[in-house]
């Protein structure tokens, strides 16, 4: 277990405050294009509440299997993933699936090979 005051999770947890923050603001601008580009072009700070995606909800299980193990334990991360699954949080088809299976139960390493056909994610909507 790392110790709170220890550099790496310290510099671990600055980062999970940068990306939920900038998840948070983002999320905002999933809006119809035009009315995203008129909020840049005015500079416009969207209006609460800024709510933070399945990014920062899975990092916040990476953080703490950080701190736990100070290394990355697999199989605890893949459980910690489910195990903070909402379904609100903005993951993809495939990821729904995946996680429910996992809470239901099922093992990861079997579950995941078969994702996309063995190809592995591209991302939002590249194509």
């Amino acid at each position: 277990m790392l110790e709170r005051n220890n550099p790496s999770l310290v510099r671990a947890c600055c980062s999970l405050e940068g990306l939920s923050v900038g998840d948070a603001f983002g999320e905002r601008f999933f809006l119809h294009p035009d009315v995203a580009e008129n909020l840049i072009a005015a500079r416009a700070i969207p209006e609460a509440p800024w709510y933070y995606t399945d990014d920062t909800q899975m990092a916040l299980s990476i953080v703490s299997i950080l701190q736990t193990f100070g290394r990355i334990d697999q199989d605890s991360l893949a459980s910690s993933f489910a195990q903070r699954y909402e379904i609100g949080r903005g993951y993809g088809p495939a990821m729904h699936r995946l996680l429910r299976k996992i809470q239901d139960g099922e093992l990861w390493h079997q579950l995941a090979p078969n994702l996309f056909n063995g190809q592995g994610s591209f991302g939002n909507g590249v194509i």
